[in-house]
């Protein structure tokens, strides 16, 4: 990104509390439960009207939105879908001005490339000797919009076709009573989590946000230089099953349950690049080193969950709301770790389960029908994330807890033919985390989701196809830098439902 010639960058360094720790999982966090925040919006025309589907009856996607919306549902319908996804991570560090450690940044953002045959000699010693011939500083890239991929340090990308879901629902006259039964097999979460630092510092002095860097006056400080890396990949499914019963005319009662399980592949990786030795009046010596710490290993989640819903409809409105209970969801986790030196290489495992106690939320949904073609559905879904617990096998400094989240969505539909639905959505959805040097500590960034699709009647069938854009934008704010993250999904889903 930044480079510059050493005249120029003499007016544009930085503090030593600079760091790449990337996507605000708060500089390096450890493997635990990342990747969770967000379930995966399961009907393709309800994602396609941005999940806003909590008050919207007689169709088997209620089931994953509010069973009581299973109520209105009067033949046998079978539901399937399938989608295909892209995601992307992006991030973009961006170093200010300061007057500590001037030159030091230089290093830490690559613009130097230190030779190994200076290794251990003090950086003021080297440029005065060097500064004409390898002691070169590259220019920077400047102009770019800090999002971009121009701006980019770094980006990472994948893709997959996956089965998405088979949903069910069967009405019943039982006892002159009208019920209807559920249940299907889908994809809860795509778990795609990725986190990557290539200035892991330790230990990082003078972190504190807004901070200053702490200076060394008597004595000199060991400042270790790595590269970190986290990833996890895999997929947790859900069978879930629900009973709906119309009360009357304008009342739905339904109740559901939900048993998620999956595997994740999980790995993390230390990679010591060098050290510094920090003193007073602003020197410092840097070497080479080498220090590889690599977990790998796989978790296994685990949870089970309770709702109950009501949707009240009248002519041109109808009111849901779904109330998710508490509970806990496991992970129990299986590692191997090697670590390497310049001497020897040491392995060893360990196993162990985490926990944590999710609160209870809910849904609130509202549905406007002005004329029979027109649609427009509004939904708030709010989890206290804040109130949840966490029991962790071992002692994690990394760990943070989650913030609350509140999502909003709003869909629509318009009916130009009997056979023809044309749809539109939008989600507003905050994250769990909140990104270092945030103003307000009790929110994180939100993402947000764009989408539209289509559905079309055939014969006792029906075809829908989504189509989604989903953003989140954040940055990390110290003292000394800003550091500008991207994610971004694009999902194409096509799904087709029988009814007879």
């Amino acid at each position: 990104m930044k480079k510059s010639s050493f005249t120029i960058g003499i007016l544009l360094p930085a503090l030593l509390l600079t760091a790449t720790f990337g996507f605000a999982q708060h500089r390096g966090d450890n493997l635990a439960f990342q990747g969770l925040s967000l379930r995966n919006e399961s009907g393709v025309k309800a994602l396609a009207m941005g999940g806003a589907y909590t008050s919207i009856t007689g169709e088997v996607a209620s089931l994953f939105y509010n069973p009581a919306g299973l109520a209105d549902v009067q033949k046998f319908q079978l539901s399937v879908s399938a989608n295909r996804y892209k995601k992307l991570w992006r991030e973009n560090q961006v170093f200010r001005t300061n007057r500590l450690f001037l030159t030091l940044p230089f290093y830490l953002e690559r613009l130097y490339i230190p030779n190994p045959e200076n290794n251990g000699q003090w950086d003021y010693e080297i440029f005065i000797r060097e500064r004409d011939s390898s002691y070169v500083v590259q220019d920077p890239k400047l102009g770019a919009e800090p999002y971009s991929s121009e701006a980019a340090e770094w980006e990472k990308t994948t893709d997959d076709f996956l089965f998405d879901h088979i949903a069910a629902a069967l009405p019943l006259n039982v006892a002159g009573k009208d019920i209807v039964l559920s249940a299907a097999y889908h994809r809860s979460y795509d778990v795609l989590d990725f986190d990557r630092n290539d200035t892991y510092l330790d230990p990082h002095v003078g972190y504190d946000e807004y901070g200053v860097a702490e200076r060394v006056s008597n004595d000199t400080l060991r400042m270790d230089w790595y590269t970190f890396q986290r990833q996890r990949s895999g997929t947790l499914h859900s069978l879930t099953a629900a009973v709906a019963y119309k009360v009357n005319r304008n009342i739905k009662l339904g109740v559901g349950f939900a048993s998620m399980s999956g595997e994740t592949q999980d790995a993390q990786q230390l990679d010591k690049v060098g050290w510094f030795d920090l003193t007073k009046n602003n020197r410092f010596r840097f070497s080479y080193d080498t220090l590889n710490t690599s977990i790998k290993g796989t978790s296994k989640f685990s949870a089970t969950s309770l709702n109950v819903g009501t949707v009240l409809t009248f002519d041109h409105f109808s009111f849901g709301f779904n109330y998710k209970a508490g509970y806990t969801l496991k992970r129990s986790w299986q590692y191997s770790t090697v670590t390497t030196d310049t001497l020897q290489s040491l392995s060893s495992s360990g196993s162990g389960e985490d926990k944590m106690s999710v609160p209870a939320g809910y849904r609130l949904g509202v549905t406007f029908m002005p004329v029979q073609q027109f649609l427009i559905s509004f939904d708030y879904e709010s989890t206290p994330y804040s109130r949840a617990s966490f029991s962790l096998a071992s002692n994690d400094s990394t760990h943070r807890d989650w913030v609350d989240q509140g999502i909003v969505r709003f869909g629509l539909e318009y009916r130009p033919k009997a056979w023809l639905s044309l749809l539109a959505g939008y989600r507003n959805m905050p994250t769990t985390f909140v990104p270092d040097g945030a103003a307000f500590k009790d929110r994180g960034p939100a993402a947000e989701s764009f989408t539209a699709g289509i559905s079309l009647r055939t014969g006792s069938g029906r075809l829908d196809v989504a189509y989604e854009i989903r953003r989140l934008k954040y940055y990390d704010s110290y003292y000394s830098n800003t550091n500008y993250a991207l994610e971004a999904w694009d999902n194409l889903v096509i799904g087709y439902m029988l009814e007879f």
